[in-house]
């Protein structure tokens, strides 16, 4: 069997089915080119139209750009694949072939078969496959293969890519900007600048920050290229109604209504579109401002801060102040009233270097703060200069008019303030002109005169710093012990005043309200016991007569008729006999508090005759259980008489008592009454014979004054006399004045008491003293003093002194020797007291010695306290150890710690002899009417 043959395709069939392949492949290119120019033509061309509509999203951009990108990525490498890759054999071009001509390409891929080797060997004969294959070559080359091209429509894509290319070419000659523009974000979507509008607007921010609650325009403008300017404008809020903004002077005005959330908006001016989103937000407003002070110099202060209130910065006249104002948000910028900028720190704003003159001043500021807002009216802040006013001063220690012994200690409280600082606080006293020392002994001889005492001197003027302060201490406080007798102070009017001192410049001393204590001698304190036991002894008689007056309203109701007495008019009787009952008893507790202060008040003078004392104690010792006993009882049974629950004839026997009761109180205090007028008149007696001692007294002051002048003034008259000199010798003369008065008064009294007594001794001194005409003889003197007749006067003064002392002499000598002849087994108390004159003067001594020492203690204190003030602070390991009492006189106190029984037993009689911590007589002490003041 021979071999066998290959048999090839016949030539001009092969060039037929290349030619075709060439052709698909040129018109299947064509057609992948004009897609990808079409897609790519196409994304411009929407995003340009996009553009002019609105401001197209980023997401549309990227869609449009995919687009190009895919029709360049996909149509190209779609059509090599489909139309080169899988039409690269005559198989598959046949397969293609038969798509539109079935029987063509079913003998086509027949002789594509035979060709194979693998069909080759299926055929013996070599002749019938070269004769099928020429067969259908011949029938094909009588055909055009090339219509069997699927579908070609490359023609219509250029046309349509044509149009489109003159379209976007016409638009870009047309408008270059915006097809530049549109370019530019067309081919940069991740970064697209800023879209083209022919209707260009000026530059705005993304949120538009406006005041809460406020509506107001905003302005959106055309910018100076804009292509075209519509006359009209579109903008809506969200979910509101669209409006209209007309065109004017280049720019559309918005009206924002009020708003309290955020919202957005959206304006269209032709092809522009601007969205803002819009946030309320309160104006900048005023927290809060304070001020850095720089004090004057003058009050040596360190800088301090003083902060608002009210809107008012108050701060000392004079000061520099350094202003800072907070705003209640961030600001951008701030101006003073003239528009001058201000420094900006956060959300404050500083002002320097502002002083404070006399007159208030108006800070006015406005502000911005970082998002715009301006505040809603200017910011104003008074700044108001406090003038350093004077201190002030107190000065307390009781009323303000006292009566004291010379040696006798008032503690006074001085407490100063200011509303800086104060440099010092003291006490200054002034007493009256003073001719003579009005220092006496016990029988009132006149002591020694000092060197320089012949002449009248002024009454002495001091003062005491009891505190230093401080430039920023604005309160003193301290005490003053007053004692005439280590002031050097006479028997006189004293006028005592607090002062004190700041640090202003120029400033003087502000005083206190002045205190007046009349500083007594002890015949004048004497003469004042008296009085207020008189005064004690009249209230008594007054409520002797209304008791008088109860006991008579009582009768009247035990009289009544049966069944009377439960009236409701007699109840209402009887009620009010309770009441006034009770009345008593509460000023019948007051007399005796009055009483018993002042028995301590007359035991520290020791001119007051010891039986005269004694006498008021008894008094006192009577008096005592009056309040508590029948007047008390009495109210009881008055009371239980108009009760409701009683009976008739209960309520009489409670009326009964009460009546029994009330006239036991009543005779009682007759008795005591009549026992304190009896020492009323004994130390009356006593108070003529310091009254005409100190009399005498004062003409040897009268004396030795002139004596100390009778060399300067011998051979001269009044109008000869040096000025000086003559206005001493008046002062002389109006003490000589007073003198005389002094002694009317002294007859005066001796006429009353004579009268009351009846004692011969006052008689017969009364008329003595008349028939003397001592007064009429001291006018004498006092008329030959204003004619400088010196020593006439002098021996004149001496002796009237003489005679006054003699006439004191027999008052005196009589009541010794009436005291002698009384016994001294108790003075005539009988049961009152069983205390012997001796006993109680002892007693009287005992007193007087708790009361000076309690007055030394006071003077040690005080001593101790200006001691302490010297002294550095002490470690605090011994402040413990330090007070005020701390080893003054411990002897003392031991001594005052074991009384006598005498003692003990005046205190059993009603007399309270402590001390009442050395102070002065209060309210219940009067002085004597105007005499020897």
């Amino acid at each position: 069997m021979p071999p066998s043959t290959t048999v090839k395709l016949p030539p001009q069939l092969v060039r037929q089915l290349r030619t075709f392949r060439r052709r698909l492949r040129t018109v299947k290119m064509l057609e992948a080119v004009c897609l990808a120019g079409i897609a790519v033509i196409l994304s411009y061309a929407l995003l340009y139209l996009s553009d002019r509509l609105w401001e197209t999203p980023p997401a549309v951009g990227w869609l449009l750009f995919f687009i190009a990108v895919s029709g360049l990525a996909v149509f190209i490498p779609w059509w090599s694949f489909r139309w080169v890759w899988q039409r690269r054999t005559e198989a598959q071009l046949a397969r293609l072939i038969s798509r539109t001509d079935a029987a063509l390409g079913d003998r086509l891929l027949g002789v594509i078969e035979l060709d194979s080797e693998k069909h080759g060997r299926q055929y013996g004969s070599e002749k019938l496959k070269k004769a099928a294959m020429e067969q259908v070559a011949r029938e094909v080359s009588a055909r055009d293969l090339t219509v069997n091209i699927p579908r070609p429509s490359h023609r219509k894509l250029f046309v349509l890519l044509a149009v489109l290319a003159a379209c976007t070419a016409a638009v870009c000659a047309v408008s270059p900007e915006a097809a530049g523009n549109a370019l530019k974000r067309w081919v940069r979507p991740f970064n697209p600048p800023e879209r083209y509008t022919f209707t260009q607007l000026a530059p705005t921010p993304d949120s538009l920050v406006i005041p809460m609650g406020e509506s107001c325009l905003y302005e959106i403008r055309l910018a100076e290229g804009t292509k075209t300017r519509p006359q009209t404008a579109e903008y809506f809020f969200r979910n509101r109604v669209s409006q209209q903004a007309p065109l004017a002077d280049g720019a559309y005005k918005i009206h924002i209504p009020p708003m309290q959330q955020a919202d957005s908006l959206e304006f269209f001016a032709g092809d522009a579109v601007r969205r803002l989103n819009i946030i309320p937000k309160g104006r900048p407003s005023l927290l809060g401002a304070e001020a850095g002070v720089a004090y004057p110099a003058y009050m040596a202060r360190a800088n301090g801060r003083e902060a608002m209130r009210a809107g008012v910065i108050s701060a000392p006249e004079g000061s520099t102040l350094t202003l800072k104002v907070s705003a209640s948000q961030r600001l951008q910028s701030a101006e003073d009233a003239q528009g001058q900028p201000l420094r900006v720190d956060g959300s404050s704003v500083i002002i320097p270097n502002i002083l404070l003159e006399k007159e208030p001043r108006e800070i006015e500021l406005d502000w911005m703060d970082s998002d715009g807002l301006a505040a809603s009216r200017p910011v104003k802040i008074r700044l108001e200069p406090i003038e350093d006013k004077q201190p002030s001063i107190y000065l307390r220690g009781g009323e303000n008019d006292r009566y004291v012994l010379e040696d006798t200690s008032i503690e006074l409280e001085v407490e100063a303030a200011d509303d800086f600082g104060l440099r010092e606080m003291g006490v200054e006293w002034q007493g009256e002109k003073s001719f003579y020392d009005g220092n006496e002994d016990e029988n009132g001889a006149s002591a020694p005169k000092p060197a320089g005492a012949d002449k009248p001197a002024p009454g002495l003027r001091g003062e005491k710093v009891l505190a230093d302060g401080q430039p920023t201490q604005t309160g003193l406080k301290g005490t003053f012990l007053f004692q005439a007798k280590a002031l050097k102070l006479s028997p006189q009017r004293v006028v005592i005043r607090g002062f004190t001192q700041d640090y202003k410049p120029g400033g003087r001393r502000v005083y206190s309200e002045p205190m007046i204590i009349f500083v007594l001698s002890k015949s004048e304190h004497a003469q004042m016991i008296r009085n207020e036991l008189e005064r004690i002894t009249s209230e008594l008689e007054g409520m002797i007569r209304r008791m008088d007056a109860m006991a008579d309203e009582a009768k009247r109701l035990k009289g009544m008729e049966s069944g009377k007495l439960k009236d409701a008019e007699s109840q209402e009787r009887l009620h009010a006999l309770a009441d006034e009952e009770q009345a008593n008893r509460r000023e019948l507790g007051d007399l005796l508090n009055r009483s018993e202060s002042l028995f301590k008040e007359a035991s520290r003078n020791s001119q007051i005759d010891p039986a005269g004392m004694k006498e008021f104690m008894k008094g006192i010792s009577m008096l005592k259980p009056i309040p508590d006993g029948p007047m008390k009882m009495a109210q009881k049974q008055f009371r239980d008489s108009a009760s409701e629950s009683r009976s008739e004839q209960e309520s009489r026997k409670d009326l009964n008592d009460g009546e029994n009761s009330h006239s036991e109180a009543t005779q009682a205090l007759k008795d005591t009454m009549n026992q304190l007028s009896k020492s009323a008149q004994d130390m009356e007696a006593s108070t003529f014979v310091a009254r005409l001692r100190q009399a005498a007294s004062k003409e040897d002051s009268i004396a030795h004054a002139l004596a100390g002048q009778i060399n300067t003034i011998a051979g001269m008259t009044m109008e000869e006399l040096d000025p000086s000199t003559r206005r001493e010798m008046e002062t002389i003369a109006t003490l000589q004045n007073a003198s005389t008065q002094d002694i009317g008064w002294i007859l005066e009294d001796l006429s009353y008491y004579k009268s009351r007594t009846g004692e011969r001794i006052y008689s017969d001194l009364y008329n003595q003293m008349n028939a003397f005409s001592l007064r009429e003889k001291l006018d004498l003197v006092h008329g030959n003093i204003l004619n400088a007749i010196t020593a006439r006067s002098i021996d004149e003064s001496r002796l009237y002194a003489a005679t006054l002392r003699h006439w004191a002499k027999l008052i005196d000598d009589y009541k010794k020797s009436r005291r002698g002849g009384g016994g001294g087994g108790g003075g005539g108390g009988g049961s009152q007291s069983s205390i012997s004159d001796a006993e109680f003067e002892f007693m009287l001594k005992l007193i007087r010695m708790i009361q000076q020492e309690q007055d030394i203690r006071m003077r040690t204190r005080a001593a101790e306290q200006e001691h302490r003030k010297k002294l550095p602070p002490l470690p605090h390991e011994y402040r413990q150890f330090s007070s005020h009492d701390s080893g003054a006189f411990p002897a003392l106190r031991r001594r005052s710690g074991s009384r006598s029984g005498i003692f003990r037993q005046a205190q059993g009689n009603g007399i309270q002899t402590g001390s009442t911590t050395g102070r002065a007589p209060g309210g219940h002490f009067r002085p004597y009417p105007g005499r020897n003041q």
